[in-house]
């Protein structure tokens, strides 16, 4: 059995070795973590467990986003990054107790929020009808993406696509506490609720094509 290409016997081996903790950052990741190559499919790299990394979403965010177009900061190397896996997996296995110290207050990183938010966003679209409206739609992660500057490292079309969708929704949010508003006699109200409908439809179409591609990213190997 194989997992993203690696063999699934060799992946379990690996996260029981980091204790499903990312290799460059250190935090506990749970079922969040990959398993990414260190040197690329795309430039030859081998699907052999010495070749991968475990990785939280955010770290594997930050390696593959790199723009050699347009270069900031430094890019991860596949030898700082094979680095970072033996020296952390020394640390588990040669330090133990590290492991069971009192741990930073670590909450879900900005990313794995992000789409945490597009889900709930995603959620509160499919309730378009008038007896639904008034739940409006979120946008703190987005604000804590960009603070932290998560957004900034994603390549351009899935930077637009995130940023196109909460335009979307803010948009909606305007829209909709009017439609909620109008007295239900009113002879505009039914204007203002179908108006209301369309646009939380094209708002869910926005969510979904930026969260598939931002699932998609994040789950990238290359």
């Amino acid at each position: 059995m194989m997992s993203q290409g690696f063999p699934q016997r060799d992946v379990e081996a690996l996260l029981v070795a980091c204790h499903r903790r990312c290799c460059v950052c250190h935090r506990f990741c749970g079922v969040k973590i990959e398993i990414d190559h260190i040197v690329p499919k795309g430039e030859k790299g081998p699907s052999t467990i010495e070749n991968g990394i475990a990785v939280c979403f955010e770290c594997h965010a930050e390696i593959h986003s790199y723009n050699d177009k347009h270069p900031r900061g430094r890019k991860f190397q596949p030898n700082e990054l094979r680095q970072h896996k033996e020296q952390w997996l020394r640390i588990c296995k040669e330090r133990p107790d590290v492991l069971v110290l009192p741990t930073r207050a670590y909450d879900v990183g900005p990313l794995q929020a992000l789409i945490d938010e597009l889900e709930f966003n995603l959620h509160v679209a499919g309730y378009p009808m008038p007896a639904d409206l008034g739940c409006l739609f979120l946008d703190e992660q987005l604000q804590r993406a960009m603070q932290s500057g998560a957004i900034s490292i994603l390549d351009d079309d899935l930077r637009s696509l995130i940023l196109e969708a909460y335009r979307a929704t803010r948009r909606a949010n305007q829209v909709i506490p009017v439609a909620v508003a109008v007295p239900s006699l009113s002879t505009t109200k039914s204007w203002e609720m179908a108006g209301a409908r369309d646009l939380i439809a094209e708002t869910r179409s926005k969510i979904e094509v930026a969260h598939g591609r931002l699932l998609g990213f994040l789950k990238s190997e290359d």
